[in-house]
């Protein structure tokens, strides 16, 4: 029986942001960073998500939202069709 661990959302989103980038060194240089993929390369191994410095940055270059990339600092925005976030009109 083959068992399956499931990936952190937070590493999902970056992996996204590091395939839309166009691999690891792609992103590093797009959000600034002088070594190449080796800070991008730690964010994937060993911290399973974007650094809180380059979020960001990481969102600006490829479109995934930092809610995605790290929802424990950038909360998930209110839908906006929610009707418990309408005014009532009087």
């Amino acid at each position: 029986m083959t068992h399956f661990k499931q990936l952190p959302p937070t590493l999902i989103a970056l992996q996204k942001a590091i395939e839309i980038a166009g691999g690891q060194a792609e992103l590093s240089v797009k959000i600034g960073l002088v070594r190449t993929s080796s800070n991008v390369g730690v964010m994937v191994s060993r911290d399973k998500k974007a650094s809180a410095k380059y979020v960001a940055k990481i969102s600006e270059a490829t479109g995934v939202p930092c809610h995605e990339l790290r929802p424990d600092i950038f909360p998930a925005p209110e839908p906006a069709n929610d009707s418990s976030n309408q005014q009532s009109i009087a």
